[in-house]
């Protein structure tokens, strides 16, 4: 199980951090100018770095799709400009995400993601082409939704062994609860992989706020970024049908919010 965990660090958005991709070894034709404005807060004490993340579609169905920036930007800065070369083409969304040292991956660390009002809040995409070489995008960030001051606790409980196809187990909290793919990246507020055992006592460090969804999630090998399985929902006490939702203070840790996961919605 340990080495599937390598796994899926290597799938996961944030991973390409870690990776020299290659797009080619020819100069590529075009290319976005970004200016990123930082408006509140500071880099947290476990910044390793922050990165720019470019998507020709989103969801992205694997890491060789994106590219990413080799270097982190610079963090002490109120405004950075950037450049990243790209071949001509669409590209559903463009990112600045926030690495830290404490956690390995976290899908929630995002600094800056701008949405498209007119397309019912899809990241807001741009184009390349051989008329319009060069986008430009502002990005501004706020280094507030990567502070974690908060945490919840609880035990998952499986009704049996690990599938032999386990690429990854996942806890995860949200803001809203999500109803299709690309919800379960955008309302995200923390995630983790590292569910090995059964039982398995979990602690998710998350912003302070409204919590309204938490599942256990499953991913079979050769999975895509986004073939979540949901094993089981932390259910509201009073009423079993509903998930349960709880309401954060900073530097408040709630426990005992336990889920039963059911191997059987792991499906074939």
């Amino acid at each position: 199980m340990k080495n599937k965990h390598l796994v899926i660090f290597l799938l996961f958005i944030l991973t390409v951090l870690n990776c020299k991709m290659n797009h080619g070894i020819s100069p590529l034709p075009g290319k976005v100018n970004v200016t990123i404005y930082f408006l509140r807060g500071k880099a947290p004490a476990s910044t390793q770095g922050i990165y720019l993340i470019v998507a020709p579609h989103f969801p992205p169905h694997a890491i060789n799709e994106l590219f990413n920036s080799s270097n982190s930007l610079p963090i002490s800065q109120d405004t950075v400009y950037t450049e990243m070369a790209l071949p001509f083409g669409h590209y559903d969304s463009i990112s600045l995400w926030w690495y830290g040292n404490e956690t390995k991956s976290n899908l929630a660390d995002v600094l800056a993601l701008p949405l498209d009002l007119n397309n019912n809040l899809l990241p807001l995409g741009f184009n390349i082409t051989p008329d319009k070489p060069e986008a430009n995008v502002t990005l501004y960030a706020d280094w507030t939704v990567v502070e974690r001051d908060a945490a919840i606790e609880g035990t998952i409980y499986f009704n049996g062994p690990f599938p032999p196809n386990t690429l990854a187990t996942a806890v995860a909290a949200y803001v809203l609860e999500p109803k299709g793919n690309v919800q379960y990246l955008l309302w995200l507020k923390s995630i983790d992989f590292s569910i090995d055992s059964n039982p398995y006592h979990y602690r998710l460090p998350l912003q302070h706020g409204q919590v309204k969804y938490i599942a256990v999630f499953w991913l079979p090998e050769k999975a895509s970024l986004t073939d979540f399985r949901v094993l089981g929902v932390y259910k509201d006490p009073n009423n079993p049908g509903q998930p349960g939702r709880i309401s954060l203070k900073a530097n408040e840790t709630i426990k005992g919010l336990d889920i039963y996961a059911d191997w059987k919605n792991a499906g074939g």
